[in-house]
């Protein structure tokens, strides 16, 4: 910290020593530059005002990812200083009017600061992540389970279904291509070191079972282009409720994907 104080103070005074050689060019338009003292005034006032502009405008234009469109900071910057500047010029209309502009600036960036910090819309979520709405399907959770919408891309859609103080059920839905796991000659999936297998389950279900370092099971269905896979435990009522939800597919609604728009969005 004391360091960044001494490297700050010294950058400052620089900056307004600077000001003040500028200050010399300013005597026929500005009265109060053509004592010394008033010239170190004038520096200083013109370098106090751009600064805090520059400061507060980077301040409000900065995301999680950074400082948005920092190269804008110039111009920004730029004209504060000007302002600051023409605040000194004499006569009050001129005063006035640079404390109006310097308002309307103000109001006008605090404005689009807090829009751009609002949520997007889910359709403007949806286009700018490029995610097809097609893939957007839920069951309708069984009894004593909960939705709760994870997240969607262009390759895929995410949602669980919970249930206190148990496993919960995990819904994915894909295009078939996104699956590139080898199968043997029955579409079943082969993993190293996994034993895997595929029954049907009736209804086009299919049921697969991973017996390895840890057991788990799938079900699956195909349908409409699409592959509806639910994660599940060994527990038979966890797959009665696996059937029940990929029985009742339908489009998600937007009150369910809502909570997508507290995510990441693509720029």
């Amino acid at each position: 910290m004391p360091v960044f104080v001494a490297v700050s103070l010294v950058s400052a005074a620089g900056a307004v020593g600077l000001l003040a050689g500028f200050a010399v060019a300013a005597r026929p338009f500005v009265p109060l530059t053509r004592t010394t003292r008033g010239r170190w005034a004038w520096a200083g006032g013109v370098y106090a005002f751009g600064t805090a502009g520059t400061v507060g405008a980077a301040v409000l234009t900065s995301g999680p990812g950074g400082l948005d469109h920092g190269l804008l900071l110039y111009p920004w910057g730029g004209g504060c200083y000007a302002l600051g500047a023409a605040f000194f010029l004499p006569g009050s209309r001129i005063r006035y009017g640079t404390l109006g502009v310097t308002a309307a600036l103000a109001v006008g960036v605090g404005y689009a600061s807090w829009a751009a910090a609002q949520p997007p819309t889910l359709d403007a979520w949806l286009t700018a992540n490029g995610v097809d709405r097609a893939l957007l399907r839920v069951g309708e959770a069984p009894t004593g389970y909960v939705l709760r919408v994870n997240g969607a891309s262009e390759s895929g859609f995410g949602a669980d279904y919970e249930r206190p103080g148990a496993a919960g059920l995990h819904l994915a839905v894909a295009r078939p291509d996104q699956d590139t796991r080898r199968t043997d000659a029955h579409g079943c999936p082969v993993l190293p070191g996994v034993t895997v297998t595929c029954t049907d389950d009736d209804g086009g279900r299919e049921l697969v079972a991973y017996d390895g370092f840890t057991a788990w099971r799938e079900l699956r269905l195909r349908r409409g282009g699409l592959v509806h896979t639910v994660s599940l435990s060994d527990r038979p009522t966890d797959l009665t409720a696996a059937r029940h939800l990929l029985s009742t597919l339908r489009p998600a609604t937007n009150a369910e994907l809502s909570p997508l728009c507290t995510r990441p969005m693509r720029h």
